[in-house]
């Protein structure tokens, strides 16, 4: 038998392989209740029979999914077994013994009752057959034993002389390696165990979480897709509005005045009040109520003006229907604000030029980001995903569609040039200060607690985007308590 599928089994579909993977992880959590080691030991032999049958080329497709599955709740007949034998598997009784034995098929009589669960059965009842038909339940040997069931037995057999403490021996790799090959053709199929030796000893992420890995590749699978389409202009991105295009030429112009601004920007009404409503924060303190546009541009400057119209427009860009995606995009939102707005500040205490400038580098340095998120939450993925895995896809894709976007909206070379360097690290005294500003900027965020990944504790002033700078302790820290006093003060403003 080639397969541990049987012939006639149906394809599973997506929503049938999400309930197959719950209602496993409810048994297995009820076999953790009796012994939090057997469930973790179902979890590595889950792990390791997956990856090595993928690695080693030996199952794909559903029967993967399968021998995963099987793999959480071979150990599934343990359920109803006295505490005492559960704490003898290692040098059983011979009472404990019966239970040991008999435990492939408690699990399958167990487990026959969710149908779907039908294609796991025989690689479960079978996961202790030795090749030679001197295993048990039922004395299969060779061929007889299904594939599942016999890549099982290797996984199974492995963990259990490499685990420490219960039933583990804590044997190295290469020693229980050792010991499983001197049974080849009698315990293990001696075609396989050869497979199994050969990608253990090349492979160290044999107990990688594999519906993670899997969840991973199907996340950048999407991704590359997206790329490629927006690449071949397949995904029209979002314009920036044309009220942002008028509000530069007008600014441009040597003679212009707060009214010719102000009539650009009165024509929306809802971004005039947006407007007000920052210009009226605590952060721009002023004397006199601001009740007009006219009234907030001489409080914000011209250039401060288009920033803060920038964001504002720019955080339509974070919205959508779809409820997970909503929160990261909501949280890129509150990242991309403090990271304008420190690049700000880092510019005006390092007296460079235009700080206006590297507030909206800063702004729309994770656009591509964003782009990506709202085209993936297009696509129907019928289940929910993992944050870590989506965030950390979009990181390693978002860069050159971040780049290309801004090139769209007129902001230039500099601006793409930030976009697509701003996560380096090889930087020298030619890197441009603006990158140098928006990387700081980025890595400041992090520390403060605006981002999705964690802060590795450094000391910013270290960092050589810092260094290069020649900025100091003193000002990062100024720097850090007046982005967050600005974030808490407007991020709900726009």
């Amino acid at each position: 038998m080639n397969s541990m599928v049987e012939k006639n089994a149906p394809n599973i579909g997506q929503e049938d392989l999400q309930q197959m993977n719950e209602t496993a992880r409810l048994v297995l959590s009820l076999l953790g209740e009796k012994d939090s080691r057997l469930r973790e030991h179902s979890e590595r032999v889950a792990n390791t029979a997956a990856n090595f049958a993928e690695g080693g080329g030996v199952l794909r497709g559903d029967d993967l999914h399968h021998l995963y599955l099987a793999g959480l709740l071979h150990d599934t007949g343990y359920i109803s077994a006295p505490a005492e034998v559960r704490a003898s598997i290692q040098a059983p009784s011979e009472e404990a013994l019966v239970w040991v034995k008999r435990h492939p098929v408690v699990g399958v009589n167990i487990l026959s009752n969710y149908q779907r669960f039908e294609a796991l059965l025989e690689s479960i009842r079978h996961h202790h057959e030795a090749f030679d038909g001197s295993g048990y339940p039922d004395g299969k040997k060779g061929a007889e034993i299904p594939l599942g069931a016999r890549i099982l037995h290797l996984a199974d057999h492995y963990d259990k002389l490499t685990s420490v403490g219960g039933a583990g021996k804590g044997l190295s790799r290469e020693e229980a390696l050792a010991e499983m090959h001197q049974s080849a053709g009698q315990e293990f199929d001696p075609e396989l165990i050869m497979k199994f030796v050969a990608y253990m000893e090349a492979e160290s992420g044999a107990r990688q979480d594999f519906l993670a890995k899997k969840e991973t590749a199907l996340i950048k699978q999407y991704f590359a897709g997206i790329l490629q389409k927006f690449s071949a202009g397949k995904v029209v991105p979002p314009a920036m509005p044309q009220v942002v295009f008028e509000l530069r030429s007008v600014i441009k112009r040597h003679d212009s005045s707060v009214k010719d601004l102000a009539d650009v920007l009165e024509k929306d009404p809802v971004l005039s009040l947006r407007l007000i409503s920052v210009a009226k924060s605590p952060i721009y303190k002023g004397y006199g109520e601001i009740k007009s546009v006219q009234a907030a541009i001489p409080r914000l400057g011209f250039k401060e003006t288009l920033s803060i119209v920038v964001a504002i427009t720019n955080k339509s860009l974070y919205e959508t229907k779809h409820p997970q995606h909503r929160v990261l995009l909501d949280r890129m939102w509150v990242h991309s604000l403090a990271v304008a707005f420190a690049s700000k500040l880092i510019g005006q205490s390092l007296l460079l030029d235009d700080p206006e400038n590297l507030f909206l580098m800063g702004l729309t340095h994770d656009v591509g980001k964003v782009i990506l998120l709202r085209a993936f939450a297009e696509i129907p993925q019928g289940k929910s995903l993992n944050y870590d895995m989506i965030v950390s896809a979009i990181q390693d894709t978002h860069q050159s569609i971040g780049a290309l976007l801004v090139k769209r909206w007129g902001f230039g070379e500099e601006f793409s040039r930030v976009i697509a360097l701003h996560e380096g690290s090889n930087f020298t005294q030619d890197t441009e200060s603006a990158i140098l500003v928006v990387h700081l900027a980025n890595l400041l965020a992090r520390k403060m607690g605006f981002s999705f990944f964690e802060w590795d504790s450094k000391n910013p002033a270290e960092l050589p985007s810092a260094v290069l700078l020649g900025i100091s302790a003193e000002v990062i820290a100024k720097v850090e308590a007046k982005v967050k006093e600005i974030i808490k003060d407007v991020a709900h403003l726009f």
